[in-house]
């Protein structure tokens, strides 16, 4: 390799600004997955591996800091904003001062002023413990990365699921050379970003895990004192890593700060959430042993999505035995496992939930089935780019808010000739339920899913290609209001909608609920109706 490896990634908006991100040291770009899908939904991002570091590991390190600067500059925007992490953050702050055109805002997580100490910033890593490290990376690489690990999780509430993530991913081991490693140290020594700051013009967020052993809180508070004019983010409970433990906040932090800065042209868009993740994971991991009694619905959706997919291989697109992998997201308790895995009986099968109670299920009763288990946001999938050859997603997606960040990270797993088979729920859904409950209060009773316009967008700006939207009411009856809520318990269908009446419904309510949607019976019984969607999107370009 002869030239820094470059990822840009476009954004969801056509008016997105730049947004660098450079990683720390013995890391690589890689360490930004988690953020990418919901970061791309502002921001153009453009993902960087230093030199050494990566795919850039056969890029002969420069010796010091102004000529790698030199090398950055032909791959990097004429104008962005950048986000550097420990390492990654002191060579942006570098670039800022040197460079002021071409930073609009700069973001600095987990960075000192000098990382080694010196008579002008005693507050850095002692020179002693820095030359110690040195020499042990010489000695021992493996075993000196492997404790560079656990000091950038020690302290942090999340430390044990921080290592896992660092040590399964890979993002930290294995990735950097010896050359570049070890002139990753020499520039971490010679930065001298106190002194940078003084010269950096644009404006400057700086971010810090309150349980930082790598930069500790005492000289947060000295840089804090010495540039009083920059805005400051410490993150309790959080270590060397806050853009991982605390990600919901620091991403709220970033898009507040870039907003306020005037590096926008207009303020970000919030993302309107009506429920949270954690109660649907939690309601539906409750539900886990007898959802499969009650799930006829699902059963014939994910039946009829898998017409759909058989159709679409004997329609042309590449043979099922071709797919190395596929990827069985909201498997829940693993229906539709069997009929994947007969359908593909030499690839890989990944079964991925985000009810770790649904997960457990599955892997006990369909063990067979699936040649791994991940618990994990279909809006934040722990998967390579380009790694996945199909998806198939029934009845699951519809629980995803973020349909930018959902759709993009769909495209990025992906392979060029991947296809993606989606059965999810329109707004329809429930409008006999939802009309009875709004002739007895103001409350919100009944989930709210995405409009199709809203989908359209977000497949669109994701650069997917939809194959087949194909639209279809499957109705339901029951003798009476008991029977409908008693199903839906059993699915873990409950209601988590911030808008919902806190505590239980009372005995008035629910005689005035079940004399409402007695208006709605039919001959079968009371109807309960299901807007499903039936979509194939395909990477395009495959």
């Amino acid at each position: 390799m002869t030239v820094i490896y470059k990822e840009r990634l476009a954004s969801a908006r056509g008016d997105a600004p730049e947004l660098v991100l450079l990683h720390g040291w013995g890391s690589h770009s890689g360490i930004w997955r988690s953020l990418v899908a919901e970061l791309r939904r502002d921001f153009t991002l453009c993902l960087i591996d230093l030199p050494g570091f990566g795919r850039s590991a056969g890029v002969d390190a420069p010796a010091d800091l102004p000529a790698l600067l030199d090398m950055l500059l032909p791959v990097l925007p004429d104008r962005a904003i950048y986000l550097g992490w420990s390492l990654g953050a002191m060579v942006a702050t570098e670039l800022a001062a040197a460079y002021p055109e071409r930073v609009a805002a700069l973001v600095r997580v987990a960075a000192n002023g000098r990382f080694v100490a010196d008579s002008s910033w005693p507050q850095g890593m002692a020179k002693e413990v820095f030359t110690g490290f040195q020499a042990s990376l010489a000695d021992a690489p493996d075993k000196t990365l492997r404790r560079f690990q656990l000091l950038q999780v020690k302290g942090d509430a999340q430390a044990k699921a921080l290592l896992s993530v660092l040590q399964g991913a890979d993002i930290s081991i294995g990735h950097g050379a010896d050359a570049g490693l070890h002139q990753g140290l020499a520039w971490l020594d010679a930065a001298d970003n106190v002194a940078a700051l003084q010269r950096v013009t644009c404006p400057v967020l700086n971010c810090f895990g309150a349980n930082d052993v790598l930069v500790p809180v005492a000289a947060v508070e000295v840089l804090r004192h010495r540039f009083p004019g920059m805005s400051w983010v410490c993150y309790d409970g959080a270590a060397h890593m806050p853009f991982y433990s605390k990600k919901s906040e620091f991403v709220a932090d970033l898009r507040d700060f870039v907003s306020r800065c005037g590096a926008l042209a207009e303020g970000l868009e919030e993302v309107d959430r009506h429920f949270e993740k954690a109660d649907v994971a939690r309601s539906f991991s409750r539900a886990a042993a007898s959802y499969d009694g009650a799930a006829e619905l699902q059963r014939r959706v994910a039946d009829k999505l898998m017409v759909m997919r058989t159709d679409a291989f004997q329609g042309g697109i590449p043979s099922s035995d071709a797919a190395e992998r596929w990827l069985d997201l909201g498997c829940g308790t693993g229906y539709s496992l069997p009929e994947l895995r007969q359908a593909s009986p030499h690839g890989q099968l990944l079964a991925v939930d985000l009810a770790e109670g649904m997960l457990r299920h599955a892997r006990e009763y369909r063990a067979d089935y699936a040649d791994a288990w991940i618990c994990a946001d279909a809006e934040d999938l722990p998967l390579a780019d380009a790694s996945v050859d199909g998806v198939f997603s029934s009845l699951s997606l519809q629980w995803c808010e973020n349909l930018h960040a959902l759709y993009l990270e769909l495209d990025r797993v992906l392979t060029p000739a991947g296809s993606a088979f989606i059965a999810t729920l329109g707004p329809s859904t429930l409008r006999e339920l939802r009309g009875a409950w709004q002739q007895v209060d103001g409350y919100v009773h009944v989930n709210q899913f995405a409009e199709a316009a809203q989908l359209r967008v977000a497949i669109d700006a994701a650069g997917l290609e939809l194959v087949e939207w194909a639209e279809s009411e499957e109705v339901l009856y029951y003798p009476d209001l008991r029977h409908l809520t008693r199903e839906l318990k059993d699915l873990g269908v409950h209601n988590v909608n911030k808008g919902r009446a806190a505590g239980l419904t009372g005995r008035a309510s629910l005689n005035a609920l079940r004399e409402a949607y007695e208006a709605f019976r039919a001959p079968e019984g009371l109807p309960t109706s299901y807007q499903v969607w039936c979509l194939h999107l395909r990477k395009k370009g495959g």
